[in-house]
């Protein structure tokens, strides 16, 4: 068998190298963590400091508590290495200081893997840090007003300032109750540039799809199974996030600027794309099945007898509540902006509709034009779906196939490609009796590159009586920007800049922070600010939730001609990062460990519970308050589960008793050009928790262990197909979630 790694021209088979790191992904949070408060603040303080020395060992992606700086301490190596630490952080051993780089060409010599050559790109990140963190303290201090910071601190559990100002260009905006928390760390290369992304169910593999290019690294050994002669670029890559390698794809047509999704069994589809060359056919009416296998020679499929009714580029693809594939607009030839000329205005399914008509015509495409590529699309609970092109919205019918209600225009410039905004349905939970609510974020002004970022969002809840655009502003303008689902049930917007559009050489000023919004804060608390990235995320990049509840960010691809990798003010960028939100990171105040400690035997620093060792204690020599927090794992689950039928989870608990216990299945979705098709969180009704009796008391109590919740009522809900079970204790999510399909 052919290794997981960078150089498999055959399309070998998926066995990922076996490494320390192999199996860190289930293992990195199951330590109790229990840090002096003071020890966490100056190894906080320790890690970002100029003169602080890095200790050259191996360290898997762990998430200590202490841990909020941007990049962690760990040597840097080769994505491409078959051996030592898969994660290469921005940390250099002999500066003493971060080594901002980007990987060269990779080259094999002996049947060996070299690594790549390192060019420097950016200043050293401590430095810039520091002098932006002092900068912007000493504007805040001198100039910006005081925000009272009792009921903000407490929201912001990873600590930052309450007063964050952004002065690059955004010197008159202040962000009230900032929270600079999170971690990033650097997990491999992705072979192509990753333009496009979706998650194969039951794995953390990542498939990633690009235009015809010669900026990729990825090859494949021409056969007469695949039809090439000779070595020719693969297209696409299979990425493990769980060891950061990748093996090249065999993708027989171009999809760049496609769509794609899922089908009910599993199946990635991958649908539409772009003009021929000589190494692939054209793809515009392109359909490409990379269909559920055991993990050996898994690759796309192309029957080009099966295509689409349209050729298109820039559709959507949305997943119906039956399992089909809503396929909506674009252009039929590569465009920047659509037109008369080009425009498809109109839709089909995959599968095909039934009867002899097999597209419908949509006049609300050409209403909408010229802003209508990469139109939004979400399904509603009531298996209706809302769409959004240019700045208009409306409801449309999947049974009649007719506009049944026009709702108010979004205020600001049209939000579509390639003034790209950034869409998501919100959680769909009980709690908010899943009620539907769709919010559209960013843009750019104008089809210029001096255009500026839309820092407005709008939110509707277009089932409503009256539905109307409640409007507020993010932190930052930001265009491009991706809007992705965490597990606790909030969003990231992620990527994009400031300046520009969409499109190849037509954006500048990045904004490298994330920015979290919290759907249940009232307006004017729902924005967080979390720690940058110190890669430019510009044109064609990606971010979505991993099974750990982590965010992968890779992409970008700004430039309109292949250049020499390293090369330009924003290069095609190749390397993966993961970003671990502040609830991996979880503290509790004194009160809450007060009242969670109670009932555990402490001995010689130890915590034990009923009788076993789970941790080790360490009082803050000033208070003797003790960080405790709720974690676990899913121990047993269902790999198949029913509309509205009961199901049980098995939990295995750490440290203490959660007091409260949600369940929510996600789906990711299919993601490209800031547009997350069929992405979807749905939160479950918690049926029941378990009892446990005490032997030696009698007394009986819940058990976290033991949890029974209802499956999605309906399929308008989560339309059939793969989603992964995500659990929180006390709003901490387990170390991993699972692969479960929702079916009929």
């Amino acid at each position: 068998m052919t290794p997981f790694n960078t150089h498999d021209t055959q399309g070998g088979d998926y066995v990922p190298l076996q490494s320390a790191h192999s199996t860190a992904s289930r293992n990195r949070r199951k330590t109790l963590r229990l840090q002096r408060t003071r020890k966490t603040r100056s190894s906080q303080e320790s890690s970002v400091s100029p003169t602080s020395s890095h200790s050259p060992t191996a360290s898997t992606h762990s998430r200590s508590s202490s841990s909020h700086s941007h990049y962690r301490d760990s040597p840097v190596r080769s994505p491409a290495s078959s051996s030592g630490s898969p994660i290469q952080r921005f940390h250099s051993e002999e500066a003493k200081s971060p080594l901002l780089t980007s990987p060269g060409t990779p080259t094999q010599s002996s049947g060996s893997l070299s690594s790549y050559p390192q060019l420097p790109r950016y200043y050293s990140l401590k430095r810039c840090s520091l002098i932006a963190i002092l900068t912007a303290t000493l504007i805040a201090a001198t100039f910006l007003p005081h925000f009272p910071s009792g009921s903000d601190a407490a929201l912001n559990e990873s600590g930052g300032a309450n007063v964050l100002n952004y002065a690059a260009g955004m010197a008159s905006r202040t962000v009230s109750a900032a929270s600079l928390g999170g971690q990033w760390d650097l997990i491999g290369h992705s072979g192509v540039s990753a333009m496009h992304a979706v998650l194969r169910p039951f794995s953390d593999s990542i498939l990633f799809l690009e235009r015809v290019q010669a900026s990729t690294f990825a090859k494949i050994q021409g056969t007469s199974e695949n039809g090439n002669k000779g070595e020719h670029f693969a297209w696409s890559t299979e990425f493990s996030a769980n060891d950061g390698q990748w093996r090249a794809l065999n993708i027989k047509s171009n999809v760049f600027c496609s769509a794609g999704g899922y089908l009910p069994d599993g199946t990635v589809v991958s649908v539409a794309g772009g003009q021929p060359s000589d190494e692939v056919e054209q793809g515009y009416d392109g359909i490409r099945l990379y269909k559920p296998c055991n993990g050996t020679r898994c690759d796309w499929k192309q029957d080009f007898e099966v295509h689409l009714q349209e050729k298109r580029w820039y559709p959507t693809v949305e997943a119906l509540a039956n399992g089909d594939l809503f396929i909506l607009g674009g252009s039929n030839h590569a465009a920047s902006i659509n037109n008369e000329r080009v425009n498809v205005p109109n839709f089909e399914t995959f599968p095909a509709l039934p009867g002899p008509k097999k597209t419908i015509d949509f006049p609300f495409l050409v209403e909408t034009l010229p802003h209508n590529l990469y139109p939004i699309v979400h399904l509603l609970p009531d298996k209706n779906l809302f769409i959004l092109a240019n700045t208009q919205a409306v409801i449309l019918s999947t049974s009649t196939w007719k506009i049944i209600k026009r709702l108010p225009d979004i205020p600001g410039p049209p939000r579509n490609y390639p003034l790209t905004g950034g869409s998501v349905i919100l959680p769909l939970t009980p709690e908010n009796n899943f009620e539907p609510e769709i919010l559209v974020c960013g843009g750019a002004t104008d089809f210029s590159t001096q255009a500026k970022g839309v820092a407005s969002c709008g939110r509707i809840a277009p089932l409503s009586k009256n539905p109307t655009w409640e409007m507020e502003d993010m932190p930052f303008g930001r265009m491009m920007p991706d809007m992705a689902h965490l597990a606790d049930g909030s969003i990231v917007i992620v990527n994009g800049a400031n300046t520009g559009t969409a499109g190849f050489d037509r954006a500048s000023d990045p904004v490298l922070h994330p920015v979290q919004y919290l759907p249940n804060e009232r307006k004017g608390r729902r924005f967080r600010v979390w720690n940058p990235s110190v890669i430019a995320r510009m044109y064609h990049s990606v971010a979505f939730m991993l099974p750990d509840s982590s965010l992968l960010v890779a992409g970008s691809n700004p430039n309109g001609s292949p250049i020499e990798y390293g090369e330009g003010d924003f290069p095609t960028e190749f390397r993966v990062e993961r970003f671990s939100p502040p609830y991996l990171f979880p503290r509790r105040s004194t009160e809450a460990v007060a009242v969670a400690s109670a009932g555990l035997e402490g001995s010689n620093d130890e915590i034990t519970l009923e009788g076993t060792v789970v941790g080790t204690a360490v009082g803050d020599e000033q208070d003797g308050s003790v960080s405790l927090v709720a974690q676990g794992d899913i121990v047993v689950s269902p790999t198949l589960i029913k509309y509205g039928e009961p199901f049980d989870l098995s939990l295995q608990w750490y440290n203490h008793y959660p007091e409260d216990v949600r369940v929510a299945l996600v789906q990711p979705g299919f993601i490209t050009h800031s547009t997350h098709m069929s992405q979807r969180y749905v939160g479950l009704e918690v049926l029941k928790r378990g009892e446990k009796t005490v032997a030696a008391t009698g007394e009986s109590h819940k058990e976290a262990g033991l949890v029974r919740v209802k499956a999605p009522a309906t399929n308008g809900l989560a339309p059939p197909g793969h989603y992964m079970i995500v659990v929180l204790l006390d709003g901490v999510p387990v170390t991993e979630a699972k692969w479960v399909q929702l079916a009929a």
